[in-house]
């Protein structure tokens, strides 16, 4: 529950912009002329917010309130149901037919597009394997700079003595000092590439350093990488994290 809070906190433009449509849809239900537009604007934030206190373990008072409101919302859109019927059901779109003969081939191209995103995906997966091998969040065990083994305490004087390495996708990744949160602004952004076949691993940072690396050791769970990153010779041990 605090990681999520913290999560949505962080974006203070965010919490406004969804705070003006829930004050803004529960205003319009006060005028009967506006009840049905306030529900098409409220019932998809308050079923948002009941998904998010379920699945992240909400405080049940906060769920039980989201429900109760999601249930009274969808009681005011049943009212309306009959002109929702003629709106998405009975109203036939007067856009110029396209005649292709036969059913078969009308059908087909409605799922052209899913078909062709999904084709996409598995292209892009099958291209860049080095982007799910490494893949995850990796703790640092060990850090050795220039001969000189890091305590665990230097990340807080130092924000290139890093505890955890992010390999993201579409081949992203980040050096964070902070073992127990993520900011971007202390950690060392980038991109890699990674031959699985030689264990060779680049990392060109946005600061313009370029991190040359060996992996060795490399199981599903630890690896080890030695390389060097501008004037610095680098060797950790890493430990995947499993969430």
């Amino acid at each position: 529950m605090s990681l999520t809070w913290y999560y949505f906190g962080y974006s203070y433009p965010l919490a406004v912009i969804i705070g003006l449509f829930q004050i803004g849809g529960s205003i319009l239900l006060l005028y009967r002329r506006t009840t049905l537009l306030g529900v098409m604007i409220l019932l998809p934030v308050m079923v948002n917010i009941v998904l998010i206190n379920g699945f992240y373990t909400i405080s049940v008072g906060a769920f039980f309130n989201s429900v109760i409101y999601s249930l009274a919302l969808i009681f005011l859109l049943l009212l309306h149901i009959e002109k929702l019927k003629m709106v998405f059901w009975d109203l036939v779109d007067h856009l110029p037919a396209v005649s292709f003969g036969r059913s078969w081939i009308r059908h087909s191209l409605r799922v052209l597009p899913i078909a062709v995103a999904f084709i996409s995906l598995k292209i892009l997966i099958s291209n860049r394997p080095y982007d799910q091998t490494l893949k995850g969040t990796w703790k640092v065990e060990k850090l050795i700079r220039n001969g000189q083994v890091q305590p665990n305490t230097a990340w807080l004087t130092d924000m290139r003595a890093w505890s955890r390495v992010y390999f993201a996708g579409y081949e992203g990744c980040a050096f964070s000092p902070n073992p127990y949160r993520f900011e971007p602004s202390e950690s060392l952004l980038g991109s890699y590439e990674f031959d699985s076949l030689q264990s060779k691993l680049q990392v060109a940072f946005y600061s313009n350093d370029t991190l040359r690396a060996t992996i060795s050791n490399r199981t599903s769970e630890t690896m080890r990488l030695q390389g060097v990153l501008d004037r610095d010779t680098l060797d950790m041990q890493l430990t995947r994290v499993r969430r």
